[in-house]
């Protein structure tokens, strides 16, 4: 059966990338727009606007790293979960709400292009389950601090996911192909899809996790946005394929994915009230 394009480059390739409409590239630029203004604003009003376990909204410089605590990435960042910003402390105050709603708006363009991917997965394989990504995934948003003493803003690590969909406002991501890390070209308006571990683990290693860093250009400054797509985390969900995974936990591994980066289980999302 055939494949959306995406997936067919997954399944190939190990990586894919997906164009943006015009009125969504709007929408990305609006929310780096309202990314910038947030973060340039004093520490005391942004670690409002975060919550205890660094789950939801604003998360400090050195609370995540990709392969040693002792070699934080090079950024703060702010995440924001299933397109619900009461999520995020403080959501209602004009030093966060204009950066939640675009963020909003991004979201809904960025789960399209995430549904686009996991269609074309689930018609190669025959998949049938609903993972309900829309409730178990987020939204990312690094603000890359200036560093000249360091060579990469980030380590090379996968993301623990089922996909990321990367787009950065300047250059310095790299992806491993053929054993050597390379310049990632994406082009304007276009998304790169990054397989993580988790999607490894739904096609018994057919997709293997997209390796990446993030090399320092001393940038003035540098935004990333990143949509990790998990799948549902209230339970076991089958794999695409069981050839060889039998009896994996897939939810398990994506909510305790964060522990490689020195974040906590991934919020399980509230059963619906009847």
């Amino acid at each position: 059966m055939s494949l959306t394009d995406p997936a067919h480059d997954l399944l190939d390739r190990g990586h894919a990338t997906i164009p943006l409409p015009t009125a969504d590239t709007e929408v990305l630029a609006e929310l780096r727009t309202q990314a910038a203004w947030f973060f340039t604003q004093d520490e005391e009003t942004k670690v409002r606007h975060g919550s205890r376990d660094f789950n939801f909204g604003y998360r400090p410089y050195g609370r995540q790293y990709s392969i040693s605590p002792d070699r934080p990435d090079m950024n703060s960042s702010f995440t924001y979960w299933a397109d619900d910003p009461t999520k995020v402390p403080g959501h209602e105050a004009d030093t966060v709400a204009p950066f939640l709603k675009a963020l909003g708006a991004y979201w809904r363009v960025a789960a399209d292009a995430a549904d686009q991917v996991l269609t074309g997965l689930a018609r190669h394989y025959g998949y049938c389950d609903d993972l309900e990504f829309r409730t178990s995934s987020y939204l990312e948003v690094n603000w890359y601090l200036r560093d000249p003493a360091r060579d990469l803003l980030q380590d090379r690590h996968e993301d623990g996911h089922l996909v990321t969909l990367a787009t950065s406002d300047g250059p310095g991501l790299e992806i491993e192909t053929g054993g050597a890390m390379k310049r990632a070209t994406v082009g304007d308006g276009r998304l790169l899809v990054m397989p993580g571990s988790v999607l490894t683990a739904m096609t018994a290693g057919q997709i293997p996790p997209l390796y990446h860093q993030v090399r320092n250009h001393q940038l003035e400054r540098r935004i990333t946005t990143l949509f990790l797509v998990n799948p549902r985390l209230d339970r076991n969900v089958a794999p695409y394929t069981a050839a060889g995974g039998e009896g994996v936990d897939i939810a398990a591994l994506a909510r305790t994915s964060g522990s490689m980066f020195g974040l906590p289980p991934a919020p399980v999302p509230d059963p619906p009230t009847a």
